[in-house]
């Protein structure tokens, strides 16, 4: 599974990324949405004018994402004049809940949310905000494609039943049916989840929701990050603008893992230059 990489580490490598000497790096607020979902607003120095992106964080993760991907990833798009909201999904991070009632409706419920929040920013067009999705925060932006105007998913997952399968275990699956609800030690975070999420799971085919996506499209994975396998399937499924772009050198944590942090760099500024030009 695309996202099981997270467990090969328990410690975050700090990333450090310079933005471009005198680029405008803007404010940020920590803001509270609908259903007890908090979020960082990111705005541009100026304010926002015009485009926007609501960023969806993978499993188990929280919104400044591992190494803070996420946060310097805003930091870049504000520089480029465009705003943005990362959120926690209920139960993860500060959102209020409980990790353990997640539902893959409730999660695409909480993107709505984040979508509609940002439309109400002052100086949003709410017809000029895309996504970034990571991992099965990709997941959740692609099963929903037309909520937004132009789609970049990192790691991104492919076949949601099959995935979660082999990510869990049979062990798992067996424990949930009898008793409801089972655990996971990631090694880092044990992670609960009821048989609800896999039911959910299990009535969402990912790439039926995303066939025909007209928007423009960019998926990104690592060389040696099993996301990149689908590559060829999901460009293909889209009807808009494709592009897919393998990260030399790294796997699903783009870096963040390593010695070499700095691979993350590649991300960021295409992400950027995409959503620069496609919103």
């Amino acid at each position: 599974m695309s996202f099981l990489r997270i467990t090969t580490k328990a410690v975050v490598v700090p990333l450090v990324f310079a933005l471009a000497a005198g680029a405008s790096q803007g404010a940020e607020t920590v803001v509270d949405l609908p259903n007890g979902i908090v979020g960082t607003l990111a705005v541009p120095e100026d304010g926002a004018n015009g485009p926007a992106v609501v960023m969806l964080h993978g499993f188990g993760s929280s919104r400044d994402e591992v190494g803070g991907l996420f946060a310097m990833q805003a930091e870049a798009l504000a520089a480029e004049g465009i705003a943005s909201l990362r959120i926690d999904f209920r139960g993860y991070g500060e959102s209020s809940g409980d990790m353990a009632d997640t539902t893959l409706e409730g999660l695409v419920a909480d993107a709505a949310a984040a979508r509609s929040y940002l439309a109400e920013v002052d100086g949003v067009d709410a017809a000029r905000i895309g996504v970034i999705g990571y991992s099965f925060g990709a997941a959740v932006a692609m099963l929903e494609p037309d909520d937004f105007a132009s789609v970049v998913v990192w790691g991104q997952m492919g076949d949601l039943q099959a995935e979660f399968h082999e990510f869990l275990g049979q062990d798992f699956y067996d424990k949930a049916k009898a008793e409801g609800v089972a655990s996971l030690d990631l090694g880092w975070r044990v992670i609960s989840l009821k048989q609800e999420f896999l039911d959910s799971v299990a009535q969402h085919d990912l790439a039926d929701r995303f066939a025909g996506y007209a928007g423009p499209f960019l998926t990104i994975a690592g060389e040696s990050d099993p996301a990149s396998g689908y590559f060829e399937q999901y460009v293909g499924l889209a009807a808009g603008k494709t592009e897919a772009l393998v990260i030399p050198g790294t796997d699903h944590m783009l870096g963040v893992f390593s010695d070499e942090p700095e691979i993350g760099r590649p991300v960021i500024d295409k992400t950027t230059a995409w959503l620069k030009e496609t919103l």
